[in-house]
């Protein structure tokens, strides 16, 4: 009895086990056998978001120091301005540190009729000390910002400049690099800069003695506009004036649209004549991280094409000023390709009636299509040059309404009227900047993407 109940048992168990594996097999055949393919490609809803209000900073005059037992910052320069976008509203900031000294701000409300905004600030000193032509774009406050330029050697006075427009207060940390490296800077952490003030921060009392400096900007709280003024003199001769402006962040690629090499003879003599060193035409390249970077630069001339190629290695968190020296009279596109994220700007220098002036050449930033008509702003007086440089692909620019071909790696160039504000459409990706050229000197200012352009966004159900 128990061995047929054992059999009976046995064959029950075999069956539920022979059931199982043919419900596996069943299941193992769903799952390799191909179903029905489904695909849905939903509908995208391009939607332009609400434009908002726009704010651009205007630096001010260029600063010098009042002669005395007690030396005061003060205005010295008197810029004049040129801002256009239908609707905007102008003022000063309430504060600065210079006597007779204050920033400019231009808004645009969301609801003026214009939907973009621009402005330049064009200064020519003619002092027994200081003399010179300064040009320079006016801003979006932003929480960050690369001032490359300036020295602190003998006769050299550099100024960090930080204006706040907002209604709160921004904390700025200053960071300092020079050829060596990243620079001690005690009391550059935590500085306040009030709603409606200005703040002016002598760069020699805090990297002295620094041929090559470069300045890290970041702000917390309120945003701020940060320029670097660079006054020379060599004995008591005037040797130039200029405002840099900031490149926004380091990249692998920066690219300035046009360097100016002009009457490199007559420059030579007049520097001889002054005694001056350091009016020849630099490239200055930081890598700020910790890591080295290789750089290779391309220098297109005129007329396009590969032009002159140069490379070097840049310690991580040093300087490298590369000499251009050999280059040929004319203007230049330049080119910054870096296996680190670097940030950079040239400096150029002219002879000029009162001896020689100095400009550096900040990077600009990308002009594309989806940028729309952007809206420039040219300053008052003469000598205006546009420049379109495309470093990649071919480019079509509008100008008011005239059409500009931009060959791949070239650039075209068209004089501008002064105090003009010509509209730009662009079909690609260009760089573009005005430099100004007249018997006070050299000077450039780059054109900018809108400042708040609403670009549409797809949003899809």
């Amino acid at each position: 009895m128990t061995e047929r109940v054992s059999i009976a048992v046995g064959r029950r168990v075999g069956t539920a086990l022979l059931g199982a594996g043919i419900a596996a097999s069943l299941v193992a055949g769903a799952f390799l056998v191909p179903g029905p393919s489904v695909e849905v490609d939903p509908d995208g809803i391009a939607v332009t978001p609400v434009r908002a209000a726009q704010a651009l900073v205007c630096g001010g005059p260029i600063i010098g120091l009042s002669r005395g037992e007690d030396p005061q910052l003060v205005a010295v320069g008197d810029p004049e301005r040129r801002a256009a976008g239908e609707g905007l509203v102008e003022r000063s900031l309430d504060d600065s540190e210079a006597i007779d000294g204050s920033a400019a701000v231009v808004e645009l409300p969301a609801d003026a009729p214009a939907a973009d905004v621009a402005a330049t600030e064009r200064q020519t000193l003619d002092e027994p000390e200081l003399g010179g032509l300064a040009v320079a774009e006016c801003l979006p406050p932003a929480p960050t910002a690369w001032l490359v330029g300036g020295s602190t050697t003998t006769g050299r006075s550099t100024l960090v400049v930080l204006s706040n427009p907002g209604e709160v207060a921004a904390t700025v940390d200053l960071s300092v690099w020079g050829a060596d490296g990243p620079l001690e800077t005690p009391g550059t952490s935590g500085l306040i800069v009030a709603p409606g003030a200005q703040r002016i921060i002598p760069l020699a009392g805090i990297a002295p003695d620094e041929p090559s400096p470069v300045v890290g900007v970041r702000s917390r709280g309120g945003a701020v506009s940060a320029t670097l003024q660079q006054l020379t003199i060599v004995g008591l001769e005037p040797a130039g004036v200029d405002v840099v402006t900031p490149v926004r962040a380091p990249g692998e690629r920066m690219v300035i649209p046009a360097v100016p090499i002009v009457d490199a003879e007559g420059l030579a003599r007049a520097a001889a004549a002054l005694g001056g060193t350091d009016f020849a035409p630099i490239l200055r390249v930081l890598v700020p991280g910790d890591e080295p970077a290789g750089v290779s630069v391309s220098l297109i001339p005129d007329a396009g094409g590969e032009g002159a190629a140069l490379t070097a290695t840049v310690d991580a968190g040093a300087v490298l000023d590369i000499a251009l020296s050999e280059l040929a009279d004319g203007d230049y596109s330049v080119i910054v390709d870096a296996t680190q994220p670097v940030v950079a700007a040239a400096r150029t220098s002219v002879a000029s009636r009162a001896g020689v002036d100095s400009a550096w050449f900040a990077a600009a930033p990308v002009l594309d299509s989806d940028d729309g008509d952007i809206l420039a702003a040219v300053a008052p007086g003469s000598g205006a040059q546009l420049h379109l440089f495309a470093p990649d692909d071919a480019a079509t620019v509008t100008v008011d309404g005239t059409t500009i071909e931009v060959p791949a790696r070239g650039r075209a160039s068209i004089p501008l009227a002064g105090n003009s504000a010509p509209v730009l459409t662009v079909s690609g990706e260009v760089r573009a900047s005005v430099t100004y050229r007249t018997n006070a000197g050299l000077a450039a200012a780059r054109i900018l993407p809108p400042a708040a352009a609403p670009r549409p966004i797809t949003v899809y159900p």
